[in-house]
């Protein structure tokens, strides 16, 4: 088991399916102590019970229905997870996000309500969460926060505007605030997945909506437990000397 996570605070958003429910999964096998947060309410429910069952006790899995759009809501979490556990935060796993799913639009034919949807929850909401992680006496020293972007944050794609947007934002915040940041202990970098079998590709796969992704040199999509694993990488101490990075985990996608 590697040690640098046993015993260890962490925050998870997203946690309720995909890459989130996979890194939750595996830092409760490495003895962490996790507040889960998702805007489902019955995937967060069921991911809890999951999980207690992983852990050496129910009392290590504590969750709450969020939606990061709303301030209140998200400092709240961070302010009853210190007090649930008795302790500050040693890190925080920022994968919450959303896709509208919809078929390619170009920037003209995309609506006021449809981009500032993805914006509020993937640049806004990431915002609000980091905002209310690095206030005074929320995490410890060291600590680390792991921000979840897009291999779109990268480079472009055509017809998905508001989306690649985001996650460029996403990766900006994690540059800006790892400078911020570093002289009181807490590193902060991002992965960027590729194509990912989550519920969100899956639901593409599908038929609603359409992913644009570049041939991807390992021939495959990813697993979101591969991504969850370096994320678990990140958080813990073996990475003590990366912060402001970007790690892409996209099978070779842009190579």
């Amino acid at each position: 088991m590697p040690p640098s996570l046993a015993d260890k605070l962490i925050t998870i958003t997203g946690a309720a399916s995909g890459i989130g429910l996979s890194t939750a999964r595996i830092l409760a096998r490495r003895g962490a102590l996790l507040s889960l947060a998702d805007y489902n309410h019955t995937k967060l429910s069921q991911a809890q019970k999951e999980l207690a069952l992983l852990s050496s006790s129910p009392k290590n899995i504590y969750s709450t229905p969020l939606d990061i759009r709303n301030t209140s809501a998200v400092n709240n979490w961070i302010f009853d997870t210190q007090k649930f556990f008795g302790r500050p935060i040693d890190g925080c796993a920022n994968i919450a996000g959303f896709h509208p799913l919809w078929t390619p639009k170009n920037v003209q034919q995309v609506t006021d309500e449809e981009f500032e949807e993805v914006i509020q929850i993937n640049t806004i909401g990431l915002f609000k969460c980091l905002r209310a992680q690095l206030a005074p006496g929320v995490l410890s020293s060291p600590a680390s926060i792991v921000n979840v972007g897009w291999v779109s944050g990268l480079i472009g794609f055509a017809g998905d505007s508001a989306y690649v947007a985001s996650k460029h934002a996403a990766h900006g915040l994690t540059k800006c605030v790892s400078k911020e940041a570093g002289n009181r202990g807490i590193r902060v970098n991002a992965v960027a997945p590729g194509q990912t079998n989550t519920p969100m590709v899956q639901a593409m796969a599908a038929g609603k909506g359409v992913l644009p992704a570049p041939p991807v040199s390992l021939g495959r999509e990813g697993q979101p437990e591969e991504v969850a694993e370096v994320i678990a990488w990140l958080l813990g101490s073996e990475s003590g000397y990366v912060t402001g990075s970007v790690y892409r985990v996209d099978g070779g996608m842009l190579d």
